[in-house]
């Protein structure tokens, strides 16, 4: 599918992920959607769900190849450089854009399924389904991010047979094993994020003391 950098969004076929503050999120960080169908909407983040309910729901997506050359420095560094995971690395590296064009990456996606993150809302992380239904039609909650990795990386995440995600003090660990690279683990933490999906409460039960169902929602809905 086609994709499209821009200072804002993400575009990746038919759906647009937020750019804006993804400095600042992670998967399970939840807060106000600002400017919600403007051209700058973006999350003013509250806090983040614990990493021990969010861990066991987390699954890995696919790589996806980038035309990086076509994006400017200015598109591309709005929320400064650009966080990398390679080979033998944890912790991700800042690129500049010059380094970004001539490198061989692509982004790789780590996601919530919406039941499950019902569930963990309802049952876990009360406080934040509590948050939710006093804040109300403008909370939202990351449900989904995109990581830049180095392309030897994504593919071994990807063509990895067991990926397993972990808690490690006040981040994550996603480990891949497997295949001609061994054991491959990155660290997700604030400041690794490149873009982001949100979810909102679509229905509440007549109290709003539990979530009936949630909606994605991607850069330009309500």
């Amino acid at each position: 599918m086609a994709t499209k950098i821009t200072e804002h969004c993400f575009e990746f076929g038919a759906m647009k992920y937020f750019r804006g503050n993804a400095h600042l999120v992670e998967i399970g960080t939840y807060g106000e959607k600002k400017d919600p169908i403007g051209a700058k909407a973006y999350l003013d983040t509250e806090g983040t769900v614990k990493r021990e309910y969010l861990a066991p729901h987390v699954e890995k997506g696919k790589p996806v190849g980038v035309a990086w050359e076509q994006t400017t420095k200015a598109e591309l560094e709005v929320n400064g450089p650009i966080p990398v995971f390679g080979l033998n690395l944890n912790v991700a590296a800042g690129f500049g854009y010059d380094k970004v064009k001539t490198a061989n990456l692509k982004l790789f996606n780590l996601s919530i399924a919406e039941t499950p993150l019902k569930q963990m809302l309802n049952n876990d992380a009360v406080n934040v389904r509590k948050y939710f239904a006093a804040e109300g039609n403008d909370a939202r909650i990351v449900s989904e991010v995109w990581v830049v990795m180095e392309a030897e990386l994504a593919e071994h995440f990807n063509t990895s047979g067991s990926v397993a995600v972990s808690v490690k003090g006040v981040d994550m660990n996603v480990t891949a094993k497997g295949g001609k690279h061994g054991t491959q683990t990155i660290t997700l933490s604030k400041g690794t994020v490149f873009a982001y999906k949100l979810h909102k409460v679509k229905d509440w039960n007549k109290d709003k003391t539990q979530i009936v169902q949630m909606e994605a929602d991607y850069k330009g809905m309500n």
